[in-house]
């Protein structure tokens, strides 16, 4: 730096610690995006809450289903149900797991004769990295596929938290796509597109959200292909029944996005609360 001048020098100083602060920053962001926190066994034992199915009184399996590209693993649970054409496939947000799935596991253990709890790629015990929906979809409709195999008379129901309502939305499309459509989807807390929770969840956190997001998001569409709308999804569900549940005052997934949806699916339903946390959705 000899040959620049006091004032250049520090000017050039500051602007390399600014840009190294910046791809430390998008570093930190893609990875907590791609490989959020766990939150399995440990997890749920330091909230108190159930370990396995059988803290709830119900009988399992543990399974594994072997992907393409990846492992998902999964608790088969032997519900109450007494007709076995009832199978329900509940699937957790970003960022949690099967444990979390657990709270909302009640009323379906009551109705269905198996649920299925798996964890998402990236997530609980799964390997690997999320796509945020891009590849989950896929899973999610060879875990149909699995299900059906064993029950082929099966009515599947997708239910999914946030992150794994929107990837239940799209797994049903494929589903209907692959002429072997599931009977329905029930979503808790859905977005229409991933910038709208990603964003909102930086903001509530007190950090800079563009261009981060912007270029993370971008990353996502290299990485694994370029998103498609929840809305858009929905439009091709035919002949699967969907329920769509939202908070009037949610700030990660608005209600807005669960009206978008339902609207593009002749017959979906549209079921708002009030005063019910993003996180809580569909454990009561």
């Amino acid at each position: 730096m000899s040959g620049l001048g006091p004032v250049a020098g520090l000017a050039a100083l500051l602007g390399a610690g600014a840009a190294v602060a910046c791809a430390l920053y998008l570093a930190g962001l893609w990875h907590d995006v791609t490989r959020p926190p766990r939150r399995g066994l440990g997890w749920a034992l330091g909230q108190g809450l159930a370990a396995s199915p059988s803290d709830l009184g119900l009988a399992f399996a543990e399974r594994t289903v072997e992907l393409p590209d990846a492992r998902m693993p999964c608790w088969w649970v032997t519900g109450r149900g007494d007709d076995p054409r009832e199978v329900v496939i509940l699937l957790h947000g970003h960022g949690r797991s099967r444990w979390d799935s657990l709270r909302r596991i009640g009323p379906w253990a009551e109705r269905a004769s198996l649920v299925v709890l798996p964890d998402l790629r990236g997530h609980g015990e799964a390997p690997g990295r999320s796509s945020l929906a891009r590849r989950e979809a896929g899973d999610v409709a060879m875990l149909v596929a699995e299900a059906l195999r064993e029950r082929p008379e099966a009515r599947i129901t997708l239910a999914g938290h946030s992150l794994g309502a929107v990837v239940a939305i799209h797994a049903a499309a494929r589903c209907e796509a692959d002429g072997a459509p599931v009977a329905a989807v029930v979503a808790w807390g859905p977005y229409d597109r991933v910038r709208t929770p990603f964003e909102a969840r930086l903001r509530l956190r007190g950090l800079p959200v563009r261009p981060f997001s912007d270029a993370v998001l971008w990353l996502l569409d290299r990485a694994d292909g370029p998103e498609r709308a929840t809305h858009e999804a929905a439009a091709l569900l035919g002949r699967t029944e969907l329920r769509v549940m939202a908070d009037a005052a949610d700030g990660v997934s608005p209600a807005s996005d669960a009206e978008a949806i339902r609207a593009a699916c002749p017959g979906a339903r549209l079921e708002v609360t009030s005063g019910v946390a993003h996180a809580d959705l569909g454990t009561s």
